[in-house]
């Protein structure tokens, strides 16, 4: 009996030596490792599409044209694209309207910005310049404020476009009471995306 109770401790150390020995080959095996380092540049996108022809006339051929004015509904379309929350505004370049050609000599060349009026409508119908709003040189706020988080979180105008798709409105009345000189004048009118910092 004593025998084969040292046989069993001698298989048993055997079988953990023949364990040790294949544990202790396993982890000496050779290994190769390679490599790659993959970097990515995230960059912020802001744009602004004019979907719509960049140029508006209004022709003021009557005396009701002028005294009721004329308004252009929806004839600029604007849609945004960005990866990070942004504002939007509009503004005129100008205080007053270039004159390119005159007509007449009688009455004041120099017209106000003032007399463009603009309304903006978003996809879902609202918007803060839901009145017309006349323009000057200084940024009007369509969505946002100069202040950080009242901005449009970042998306696109095809999936969200309640938030990211703009019409706008135009509106000129002259009234008779100005008398402004007869001929063709010109403004350009700046919309501005900007992220909401």
């Amino acid at each position: 009996m004593k025998k084969v109770a040292q046989l069993r401790v001698l298989a048993i150390a055997a079988l953990l030596a023949v364990t040790s020995a294949f544990q202790a080959n396993a982890q000496v095996l050779p290994d190769d490792n390679e490599f790659v380092y993959v970097a990515m540049d995230l960059q912020g996108v802001l744009d602004l599409t004019l979907a719509t022809d960049p140029n508006v006339e209004f022709t003021f051929n009557t005396i009701p044209s002028y005294v009721n004015g004329i308004i252009k509904p929806n004839v600029t379309e604007l849609r945004v694209e960005s990866t990070v929350p942004w504002d939007l505004y509009v503004q005129a370049e100008t205080t007053n309207w270039a004159q390119l050609q005159a007509f007449s000599s009688a009455g004041t060349s120099t017209v106000p910005s003032t007399l463009l009026e603009v309304r903006v409508i978003d996809g879902a119908g609202t918007s803060a310049l839901t009145n017309f709003t006349s323009l000057t040189d200084t940024r009007l706020d369509i969505v946002g404020t100069v202040g950080a988080g009242d901005g449009i979180a970042a998306g696109t105008y095809l999936t969200t476009p309640d938030s990211h798709f703009f019409r706008v409105d135009y509106r000129i009345v002259p009234t008779l009471t100005a008398q402004y000189q007869a001929g063709f004048y010109g403004l350009n009118v700046i919309y501005t995306l900007a992220e909401d910092l």
